[in-house]
């Protein structure tokens, strides 16, 4: 049976979410239960994210606008002047299907108590959706099947707060605590597995809709992102990869999250058999060039309808 995930996201920013999202819809292996935006401006993320399940042929998925700020008050309220780097794709709600009535966190909880112990909740961005999912909804942290996060560095000598769990470390410090299963992945684990040249000039050429819309984001990515890095990376793949199986070797161990007074957050990894959380390794080489290959082939091929 395919994997029911909800993908919680600040889609429009960097530009993996736009791309992991469409491989995810094209996926047979994932039924995507909805799609969640978080930090910023939550509404044109959403946007963005209607434009891709239309495009994908799944304009019935919801995508559910969520938290603007970190927790413990998160806020609703958009902040003026925040932008997304690709939200010229879907400027404004012509032609997309309606947003979600729910708020994140609700939908998050809906489906939790909808499927019991089948959903996973993948966070490719700040983890405030789903804190304050487990906050505002105890009652999910029963029936979520587990939270798989990209973030942090670690597993190579040296560990570093991720920035997934850096924009919201109160959020993150909840998903620890609370007894759902936590699988935290390295944002490196997929530094082997970025687009080059040739893939580019393939989603150009490819003449469909959806890789003309990813074409378009991409473009934009490198217009108005000043870090953007010279070929479009695919950091946000490894929850996929993960949950797909055969891909990333994970461990048992402990993650823990700490914040000073000063909201400066660490993360602290130790390796542990008995340990409540899951901890991801990074892809070697040659497996990257497979998953890349895989994430090609399904991205050209024409949506079903």
């Amino acid at each position: 049976m395919a994997i029911k995930v909800i993908i919680d996201t600040d889609i429009g920013e960097d530009i993996d979410d736009i791309l992991v999202t469409a491989f995810a819809l094209q996926s047979p292996e994932f039924e995507v239960m909805g799609i969640t935006t978080v930090d910023g401006d939550t509404q044109a993320r959403s946007r963005i994210a209607r434009r891709v399940t239309a495009a994908f042929g799944k304009p019935g998925v919801p995508v559910a606008a969520g938290y603007v700020g970190s927790m413990p008050r998160g806020g609703r309220e958009i902040a003026p002047g925040v932008a997304v780097t690709q939200g010229e794709v879907a400027p404004d709600e012509t032609g997309l299907p309606p947003a979600s009535e729910l708020w994140a966190d609700e939908l998050i909880a809906r489906a939790a108590a909808e499927h019991p112990g089948e959903v996973y909740v993948v966070t490719i961005g700040s983890m405030t959706n789903v804190g304050q999912a487990l906050v505002r909804f105890p009652e999910a942290r029963e029936k979520l099947r587990g939270v798989v996060t990209n973030g942090g560095a670690f597993g190579r000598g040296e560990t570093q707060i991720g920035w997934n769990l850096r924009y919201d470390p109160v959020a993150a410090a909840v998903v620890a605590c609370s007894g759902v299963e936590w699988v935290l992945l390295p944002e490196n684990a997929m530094r082997f597995a970025g687009l080059r040249e040739q893939e580019v000039a393939r989603l150009q050429e490819a003449g469909l809709p959806t890789t003309d819309l990813l074409a378009e984001a991409i473009r934009l990515w490198r217009q108005n992102k000043p870090d953007a890095t010279k070929w479009p990376h695919l950091s946000d793949l490894n929850v996929f990869a993960y949950l797909m199986g055969g891909w990333l070797e994970v461990e048992h161990g402990r993650a823990i999250v700490t914040i000073a007074p000063d909201r400066l957050a660490e993360l602290a990894v130790e390796h542990d058999p008995a340990g409540p959380h899951l901890l991801g390794g990074e892809l070697a080489k040659e497996r990257a060039g497979e998953l890349k290959d895989l994430f090609m082939e399904r991205i050209l091929r024409p949506p079903a309808r």
